[in-house]
């Protein structure tokens, strides 16, 4: 939940500089009809997610329940109670309006207390107020930006450049925080534009202060959901592997439907593979010991390849363990290459690989969790 946010007995309220937006109860906006999918990219290109939409329930600071729950239902790590999507991207990526419409705020956000740097600050943003062809209004936020390229009361278009990704405010790292929100009476409740498709009614439409969500992306323009780890072979100075793991993609959307949403990707660093290198011997395993074992080919210095979880015909640039369920844990896991040695090449993610620290293992954690939070007024 953003600061200004809080819970009352009959749904919630906005409290504002200037205003004071009181409760609302019932959970559906008037509209009979819904939106249809008409939203475009917020950015070009593909950036890994870090936080989803928590459909149980979106009230940052104060959901402490262990888990995001994914609009396909599933539980994901993450920072509990999550308004809206985190994108780390590049400081200076070029952020996009998703629909025509009104800036209803574009600058710096009134400065807050952030609990995650323990500090009082105030980042760049921007909303955006749309009316879709339905006739309902919707509010699109762009949070973190390092610059604003348009004015409160702009009218702009779909693709339009709104300014450029940063990490300014309560941000612990370089990301855009992409959010909506759907009118409901005087309010605002958090919205998730790819909807809900998990098992049952979804919770955050039951809530006495949340609202359905619906699915919102024009055809083929939903950003892609995924998360990984990716790094050059051989990171530090004394790694001297001619064949590393380079990306490890351990998440997306319904893994157990979609096993090859994952892969691992091994390179040979040409610094010291001089010669192609025969993969005989060489094995993939992960955290519990399940193991995938390459086929007698040979990898050209410079060159990748994939291991796919799933099913699917072999080429020279990906393979298939011919799975049906997951072989990474979303919560954790640890990668190794293992060589035909005995020596192991290790990339791990969320702690995976701390049980083998102290083993001469190449090992490389991801970054701290990403953790952000807004204060950008809305209407």
């Amino acid at each position: 939940m953003s600061p200004r946010m809080s819970l009352c007995s009959s749904g919630w309220f906005l409290l504002f500089p200037l205003a004071l937006i009181g409760c609302s109860s019932g959970s559906s906006p008037a509209s009979k009809v819904d939106p249809p999918p008409v939203l475009t990219l917020p950015f070009k290109g593909e950036f890994r997610v870090t936080n989803v939409s928590d459909h149980e329930y979106p009230f940052q600071f104060q959901d402490n329940n262990g888990y995001l729950l994914s609009w396909w239902g599933e539980k994901l790590p993450g920072v509990d109670g999550h308004q809206g999507y985190d994108f780390p991207m590049p400081e200076g990526t070029p952020l996009l309006a998703i629909y025509d419409g009104e800036v209803a705020f574009a600058g710096w956000e009134n400065p807050f207390y952030c609990p995650s740097l323990d500090k009082t600050v105030s980042g760049l943003g921007v909303v955006l107020r749309h009316r879709l062809p339905n006739g309902e209004v919707f509010l699109s936020i762009y949070a973190h930006l390092s610059e604003v390229q348009v004015r409160t009361g702009d009218q702009v278009r779909a693709g339009q450049v709104l300014g450029l990704s940063g990490n300014t405010g309560c941000s612990t790292g370089p990301h855009l925080h992409f959010e909506m929100r759907r009118l409901r009476g005087s309010a605002w409740p958090v919205f998730d534009p790819y909807g809900w498709s998990g098992e049952g009614e979804d919770p955050w439409s039951k809530h006495p202060s949340g609202v359905s969500s619906v699915w919102l992306w024009a055809e083929g323009k939903a950003p892609p959901l995924f998360a990984e780890v990716s790094l050059p072979p051989n990171p530090q100075p004394t790694d001297r592997a001619p064949v590393a793991i380079t990306k490890v993609r351990y998440m997306g959307v319904r893994d157990a439907l979609n096993p090859n949403n994952e892969f691992v990707e091994i390179t040979a660093d040409p610094r010291f593979a001089s010669a192609p290198v025969s993969l005989k011997g060489f094995f993939l395993q992960n955290k519990l010991g399940e193991t995938f074992a390459f086929p007698d080919l040979t990898l050209e210095p410079g060159a990748s390849l994939r291991v796919y979880t799933g099913q699917g015909n072999p080429t020279q640039e990906a393979l298939f363990w011919n799975r049906t369920q997951p072989a990474w844990d979303n919560w954790g896991d640890c990668a190794q290459l293992v060589y035909p040695s005995g020596g192991r090449y290790r990339v791990g993610y969320r702690s995976g690989c701390t049980w083998a620290q102290g083993l001469g293992a190449l090992a490389s954690e991801e970054a701290r969790i990403l953790r952000d939070a807004h204060n950008l007024p809305l209407p």
